[in-house]
């Protein structure tokens, strides 16, 4: 068996200093910054928020009066319940005065939200979006209808909240 001897003090000095013995230290110096960045960084606050506060005020039935882009007014009412999603989910019966089914939305402080959402008919498929806000108690908000045989259709809206309905 070979006896090995220590390396010099001058030797492992020269070891340490050369490029190529560094590179694996350098990279995980490297790799331990990053990571300790990433790990110190906040998640984003309005994900941590809690919107149920606002769905639950917009929560209740509204006079709606929808002008679409031909300047036709029609007036109808739709009812806004919180979603058993919980947060900022809301959903809308009678939406439009047309949808069977609800609409999904989010309330964000003043800032409402109608994402794309696809609806399919036994004619027909449907996507809606939209977007507006609320001031007191008017919901003011646009939305866009796209069918499937390549027509679009844009609303503007004004929801009034009924006074003392609430659900």
């Amino acid at each position: 068996m070979k006896k090995m001897t220590p390396s010099s003090p001058l030797t492992l000095a020269s070891k340490f200093t050369s490029v190529d013995s560094l590179y694996p230290f350098l990279v995980g110096i490297v790799i331990f910054i990053v990571a300790l960045i990433l790990s110190s960084c906040s998640k984003d606050d309005a994900a941590a928020e809690d919107f149920s506060a606002d769905a639950s005020k917009l929560a209740g039935t509204y006079t709606v009066t929808d002008t679409d882009e031909y300047d036709e007014i029609e007036t109808y009412e739709v009812t806004i319940t919180t979603s058993k999603d919980g947060g900022a989910f809301v959903e809308i019966s009678n939406f439009g005065d047309f949808m069977y089914v609800p609409v999904k939305a989010t309330i964000k402080g003043k800032t409402f939200d109608i994402p794309h959402q696809t609806f399919k008919g036994k004619t027909m498929t449907i996507v809606l979006s939209g977007s507006g806000s609320l001031a007191g108690d008017v919901l003011s908000f646009k939305y866009i209808l796209d069918t499937d045989d390549d027509y679009s259709f844009e609303h503007n809206c004004a929801a009034t909240k009924k006074q003392g309905i609430t659900n």
